[in-house]
């Protein structure tokens, strides 16, 4: 089986569950049921049929493939009915982070290329509790390069002047398109302040290359003047923004330039938290769709 197929196994979702409407799981049971269900579905030896896969994703599903490409939950649940199992899958620095009635799950995945290789994904699954089950409402996945480490890259937050702005008042739904423009803007004015000031504490970040970068590892790389050294230009498109209770999911694609005149497409998602009446960016992931030339 090739590696561009392996995606279709990142199916983190929901339990289905009984008829009647249920609360939210407390912490420690949604967190096992989460856990459970990665295991599940890693598993070399698990049912991963169609049926199922349309049973346990939420009707309003994205997928972000390994190549950046983007699927809804139809082409997604046909191609598992042409899922085969892979042998000798494993997961690995599996992480559940709760919000209420939305969860994330990151994790690494590995299995057998076809000519035997490992080949690893990083990836950032978003699930919604759906009255009885837990339902899945975005994939995304990256290929952890080789030189990239499994572990997340602790890094030290560089010193910074405040941040002397402010957010626009504007309903929710247009200020996360604002705060998505902004998100983009600081990147290409290294503006390390902006992203201090809107980068929640328990913020992480699949960079294109797989790895894992927690908060101050973040705004180290955000401090770098990247934009201005290597790049002519980094516009935003495609912008789609959805919304479950109070945790956001802004999916968009930078059609970048370099300086030396190659040009490339990558494809992110960013989710957002709405807390203590302010949005703060609690992940980002990156996926290249289509690299520069080399």
């Amino acid at each position: 089986m090739a590696v561009s197929s392996l995606p279709a196994l990142f199916v983190l979702s929901g339990l289905v569950g009984a008829t009647q409407a249920a609360p939210v799981p407390e912490p420690e049971l949604a967190e096992a049921q989460l856990r459970a269900i990665n295991h599940r579905f890693v598993s070399a030896t698990v049912d991963v049929s169609g049926d199922l896969m349309e049973a346990l994703t939420h009707d309003d599903f994205v997928s972000t493939e390994s190549d950046g490409s983007w699927r809804g939950r139809a082409e997604f649940v046909a191609r598992m009915r042409r899922q085969a199992p892979l042998p000798n899958a494993s997961d690995e620095d599996t992480r559940v982070r709760l919000f209420g009635p939305v969860a994330l799950v990151h994790g690494v995945f590995t299995a057998a290329d076809d000519a035997g290789k490992p080949a690893r994904l990083r990836y950032t699954d978003v699930h919604v509790w759906s009255a009885t089950a837990w339902r899945l409402v975005s994939v995304q996945h990256t290929p952890l390069h080789e030189s990239a480490a499994v572990p997340a890259w602790h890094g030290r937050a560089p010193a910074h002047a405040a941040w002397s702005g402010h957010d626009p008042e504007l309903d929710d739904m247009a200020l996360l398109h604002a705060l998505n423009e902004s998100y983009v803007q600081a990147f290409r004015d290294a503006d390390v302040a902006w992203y201090a000031a809107h980068l929640a504490p328990d913020y992480l970040v699949v960079s294109s290359d797989g790895s894992l970068h927690d908060r101050a590892a973040a705004l180290q790389r955000f401090a770098q003047p990247t934009f201005a050294a290597t790049m002519r230009s980094f516009p935003v498109g495609q912008v789609r923004v959805r919304r479950f209770h109070d945790v956001a999911l802004i999916h968009a694609e930078n059609a970048y330039e370099l300086k030396d005149g190659r040009k490339g497409v990558s494809r992110y998602t960013d989710i957002w938290h709405r807390r203590d009446g302010r949005w703060h960016c609690i992940a980002a992931h990156i996926t290249e769709h289509k690299a520069p030339a080399r």
